[in-house]
């Protein structure tokens, strides 16, 4: 018998003996952390929702059926389904047309498809398809790309917007507007022509305010002055408010926070989760959730820097801006900075589209690092 000893050699990925987990997640940090968030959030949404145990559950059903697809998304090579991803743009813009002339009148908004087993927002759903639409046409030639190609893209994104602030949904169409214009913006699309088109807004704004609807204009004039309708458009606000000032270092205890169980907090279960949060958990619990976002993020955005291709960096970096976005417009929204849009906080505002959207850009990500290959 010889005494030759078992090599056990860390560095090989896999061996009979041992099953590395990377095989499959293939970045286990942002993995590890965006399971702590879903945790986080199914957590915070228990309490949010009024102890709903059939929201949570509904809610963790649309975080399995994202999670696994964010895993098989990530087994898949970027390459092979960039060419896909270009022709995605067409599906969702039959989806957004579709709920223009078939609206559901089941749902308050409207803007849903029931499928019967499930019903999904379009608007959340072209939300990814459009960055990573756009971000596969312009780098399809690996060259910067040219003016025609920008104006194209821009018209794409435009029209995309259009639709859904037709729905009609003003805060949506801004976010995917800016979703789509990430990438656009990334393969350097002057800055010069930026200025002079925010200038061109800014002139025209007094024309804009005036063809916006009553509850957009209401919504803009309680951004501006919140105590001018305490009772009414700026309810929403002066709660919110009260309950993250309220909540102090360490917060009032988990289920015991009096704006959010007394239901003051309108919507506390989905965009204004955050003032449960901080309300009941306090400082600590916000820094905590801050540290998950953060360590998402940074993972994100090292593995754009680290793709080989072009189409994976500019892919990754405009699903990890678009993810930070989501994050500072909801935050902005509750505390008061920005008006209420109606934007979910990521992976912990109940919302299942949203939620399994998410997941599915994470999956793309992770698909880019297997490109990468290490």
């Amino acid at each position: 018998m010889s005494n030759r000893p078992l090599d056990y050699n860390l560095n090989k990925p896999f061996s009979s003996s041992r099953f590395s987990l990377s095989l499959i997640f293939k970045d286990n940090i942002l993995v590890f952390s965006v399971l702590v968030v879903l945790g986080f959030g199914l957590f915070m949404l228990y309490s949010a929702s009024g102890q709903s145990e059939s929201m949570v559950l509904r809610q963790l059903a649309y975080a399995v059926l994202g999670f696994l697809g964010m895993l098989i998304i990530a087994q898949l090579s970027s390459v092979a389904y960039q060419n896909i991803l270009i022709n995605l743009y067409w599906i969702g813009l039959i989806m957004l047309i579709y709920v223009l002339i078939f609206p559901d009148d089941s749902q308050v908004t409207k803007r849903w498809i029931d499928l019967g087993l499930f019903s999904f927002q379009p608007s959340e759903v072209i939300r990814l398809i459009l960055p990573l639409s756009i971000a596969a046409f312009l780098t399809r030639k690996e060259l910067k790309p040219k003016y025609s190609e920008w104006f194209i893209s821009l018209m794409a994104v435009l029209l995309v917007s259009f639709l859904i602030y037709k729905q009609p949904d003003l805060g949506t169409a801004l976010i995917v507007f800016a979703s789509g214009f990430l990438p656009i913006f990334l393969t350097g699309f002057p800055v010069l022509i930026i200025i002079l088109s925010l200038i061109l807004i800014g002139i025209f704004s007094p024309f804009i305010y005036a063809g916006l609807s009553l509850y957009q204009q209401q919504r803009i004039m309680t951004f501006f002055d919140p105590n001018a309708d305490p009772l009414g458009t700026g309810w929403n606000i002066a709660q919110s408010k009260t309950a993250i000032g309220s909540g102090g270092y360490f917060g009032k205890g988990y289920l015991s926070g009096t704006q959010s169980q007394l239901d003051f907090i309108p919507e506390s279960h989905s965009d204004f989760i955050f003032a449960v949060i901080a309300e009941e958990l306090g400082l600590l619990g916000i820094i905590l959730l801050f540290l998950a976002y953060a360590i998402i993020i940074y993972r994100i955005f090292f593995i754009a820097f680290r793709s080989e291709t072009i189409f994976g960096r500019l892919a990754s970096a405009s699903i990890g801006f678009i993810f930070l976005i989501f994050i500072l417009i909801n935050i902005s929204m509750v505390v008061g900075i920005i008006p209420v849009v109606g934007v979910p906080l990521p992976l912990v505002s109940q919302g299942g589209t949203s939620l399994a959207t998410h997941l599915l850009a994470f999956g793309f990500v992770l698909s880019v690092k297997k490109r990468s290959g290490w």
